[in-house]
């Protein structure tokens, strides 16, 4: 990992899987400025703003400027996407991941194309709209 502090803020994002402008968007600036931070063009940046980006990763803003040379642990960073995901979505949204993690290609597959089915059938007030599911088969038939 690189050693000036830009290097590291692009390197967070990008282990958070963060564009410029969703960054930009948390800490209250432009995806020019955090552009211009990651390039190293703009060394000045506020104390702040420096704060905010140290928060949005959960790392020190000693480490961000490059006074430490804590490494971060990506599993740590998908250990706290996976607790907002809980947080937000519920317990079974993880149990479905968990599950779908475990399925090869063509399972996965098969997940999505359910999932996307189920999404048709169950969007208007949980009741059948233009589909008609035969559950001896267990597939879904398209009504014309």
């Amino acid at each position: 990992m690189g050693e000036s502090m830009g290097e590291r803020i692009k390197y967070l994002r990008l282990l958070a899987n963060m564009s410029q402008e969703e960054l930009g968007n948390r800490v209250g600036v432009q995806r020019a400025a955090i552009n211009k931070y990651e390039k190293g063009s703009v060394t000045n940046i506020p104390i702040a703003t420096i704060e905010k980006i140290a928060n949005t990763f959960d790392v020190s803003p000693i480490y961000l400027v490059g006074w430490d040379n804590v490494e971060i642990n990506p599993l740590s960073a998908e250990v706290k996407v996976l607790q907002g995901v809980k947080q937000f979505y519920g317990g079974e949204v993880i149990e479905i991941i968990e599950q779908y993690m475990h399925l090869n290609s063509i399972g996965k597959k098969r997940v999505l194309q359910y999932i996307e089915d189920m999404s048709m059938i169950y969007t208007d007030g949980d009741k059948l709209t233009d589909l008609e599911v035969d559950s001896k088969q267990e597939v879904i038939i398209y009504k014309d």
